[in-house]
């Protein structure tokens, strides 16, 4: 979105330092000065590690026309400041002024699996009706929603935010910027466990955005989940439940398609995916409810659905060689290995199943035994695999009787010298083992 310098600085409640007049205008928007552009506006953002201040002069030789401070900066010419108690409040105000100005329905999604599938699912759906301003890439954190927020233009009429978690309060204070109506919670799972105390505390912690719906809006949450009582509790909005065995929406006659993807359906509604698995059959059933609360019928919004694909979620590369890899390395938990494993089975097939796995982190005090239960899982699914060396990935290979490979490269090698015309091979795991990099070498 566009603001002048005057609207900035009545948003952030700061004060200027030369540099530029009151009626300049600025349109992108950054707190990483490696991806500033010109004239772009930096949020110098202290946090417990770095200072955002100490990379002014990055963001300045990356062309910003504006930043916004804590305190004097040296005097750049054409370079304005502006000066704020606290820019971590700046960044946050300035979204919530973007939000006010458009006013479009939002719509927050967290969960600890199936976020980025869910989001763009609802997006899809809404899109039918709405003119949909989503998260991108991986903006689903304290910086990134406030940045999505900020590229609201007047046209959009509908925001659908991802909001991750890694730590108590998170989710509160991104709804407190966002003020979603509807909002969906796709499950609790143990992934990012390490920061909480207990489970418990996890889901109490992602339960913060349905309690801060308002009685007008709606929260959607998974019947089949346990924590789907406590959550209903938090919420004074109203609530449409989602799931296989039970829920106001459900997931019936659920069916792997021979030629890809799945199919179920909804209150009668034939549903047709093309994405892989139960789990996405879960996500797509959230995404329906949403979307038939806010007036998009379950037909219209089953017909946008069928169109939606997203990368490095079970998404199917033929390789040179003529083997399938099934690229689900984007990230990893228990819950979704669990669900990756099932998905692939599920698929009828004529070749052989193998895999590569690498460790699933910040699972704190229940890594060792969540590596065990995904190996003793993964011997039963896969006709062979591999495991990247890590910390936990030992415990994996143990249990699911697996050769260990000391990295990327060499899992490459291991595919090569396994896999044949007419096998699936799978790969997964967290995000810092950098999977991907093996995905590209075997499809390249």
């Amino acid at each position: 979105m566009r603001f002048t310098l005057l609207e900035i600085l009545g948003a952030t409640d700061g004060g200027q330092i030369g540099g530029t007049f009151v009626g300049n205008a600025f349109q992108t928007f950054h707190t990483d000065s490696r991806e500033v552009v010109e004239g772009g506006v930096f949020f110098a953002l202290k946090g417990a590690e770095m200072d955002g201040h100490e990379f002014v002069p990055d963001a300045i030789a990356h062309g910003a026309g504006l930043l916004i401070v804590e305190r004097r900066m040296e005097s750049v010419p054409g370079v304005g400041q502006v000066l704020v108690a606290n820019t971590w409040d700046a960044l946050y105000a300035l979204a919530r002024f973007a939000r006010d100005r458009v006013q479009p329905l939002v719509v927050a999604i967290t969960g600890s699996n199936g976020k980025t599938s869910t989001k763009e699912l609802v997006s899809a759906a809404l899109g039918r009706r709405y003119n949909v301003l989503h998260t991108t890439g991986n903006l689903n954190t304290e910086t990134g929603v406030p940045l999505t927020m900020l590229r609201l233009e007047p046209e959009h009429t509908a925001l659908v935010l991802e909001m991750g978690l890694q730590r108590p309060g998170d989710i509160g204070r991104l709804v407190e910027v966002a003020q979603p109506s509807i909002g969906i919670i796709t499950n609790i799972g143990i992934v990012h466990i390490e920061f909480f105390k207990s489970q418990d505390e996890l889901a109490a912690s992602k339960g913060e955005l349905v309690k801060g719906l308002p009685e007008s809006g709606l929260a959607v949450l998974n019947a089949d989940d346990k924590y789907f009582e406590e959550l209903s509790g938090m919420t004074p909005a109203g609530i449409r439940s989602f799931g296989f065995a039970r829920g106001d929406y459900r997931a019936e006659g659920y069916r792997a398609v021979p030629e890809g993807g799945c199919g179920f359906s909804v209150r009668g509604t034939e549903v047709r995916l093309q994405l892989e698995g139960r789990h996405q059959a879960l996500n797509a059933v959230a995404a329906l409810a949403a979307a038939d609360f806010v007036g998009v019928p379950l037909e219209v919004g089953a017909e946008a659905l069928s169109e939606v694909a997203v990368d490095h979620r079970l998404q199917e590369i033929k390789a040179p060689a003529g083997f399938i890899v099934v690229d689900d390395a984007y990230n990893a938990s228990p819950e979704s290995m669990l669900a990756a494993f099932a998905a692939v089975s599920d698929r009828p097939r004529t070749g052989r199943l193998l895999a590569v796995l690498g460790e699933m982190r910040e699972l704190g005090a229940l890594a060792e035994e969540s590596h065990r239960v995904v190996g003793l899982h993964a011997a039963k699914v896969f006709d062979a695999l591999c495991v990247i060396d890590g910390e936990r990935a030992r415990i994996l290979a143990e249990a699911a009787g697996a050769e260990v490979v000391p990295n990327g490269a060499e899992a490459v090698l291991w595919v090569r010298r396994n896999a044949v015309e007419g096998d699936r091979v799978l790969v997964k795991g967290s995000h810092g083992i950098r999977l991907d990099e093996v995905v590209k070498e075997l499809t390249r």
